[in-house]
């Protein structure tokens, strides 16, 4: 890491680069290694038994608009691609949020697709997290289509 840092200015100065620099910033940060650890933060299994709480408590779930949550597989050793810091916690998707789904304009208007809003299909969300190879909207698209209520 501190090769990136000693030579920030001239890795960040090359047009070239910056895709690669946001790049390892993400990788760097996923990982835990972008900042210091602090040993007084609350594990993330405190946060993931809030949550959970938090979710079985919404009145989204109360009302069956949201399931509430199943027994997910525990994460397998040949799913984790990296260590993480000890206090952090690998964790499925389904166990920290909720997924939901909007609905896709028409195909075959072609007006509606490779724009600037991302688009991320039901089948690009599985078990072991979200392909971003995939299509986007315009604005058009976007008003034909309906989106996720946040």
């Amino acid at each position: 890491m501190n090769f990136y840092i000693d030579n920030f200015e001239a890795i960040y100065g090359i047009k070239d680069n910056i895709q690669a620099l946001r790049n390892k910033v993400l990788e760097l940060a996923i990982q835990g290694k972008l900042v210091e650890q602090d040993n007084n933060d609350e594990p993330a299994s405190g946060i993931v038994k809030r949550i959970k709480t938090e979710k079985d408590k919404s009145e989204s779930v109360i009302k069956g608009r949201i399931r509430k949550e199943g027994g997910l597989p525990n994460i397998e050793e040949d799913e984790i691609h990296f260590k993480v810091p000890g206090s952090w916690e690998w964790v499925r998707l389904g166990n920290i949020g909720v997924t939901q789904t909007g609905t896709t304009p028409k195909t075959s208007i072609p007006e509606y697709f490779h724009g600037e809003v991302p688009f991320i299909k039901p089948g690009d969300i599985s078990q072991k997290g979200i392909n971003y190879n995939n299509e986007s909207l315009t604005q058009l698209g976007i008003k034909v289509g309906r989106l996720i209520k946040q």
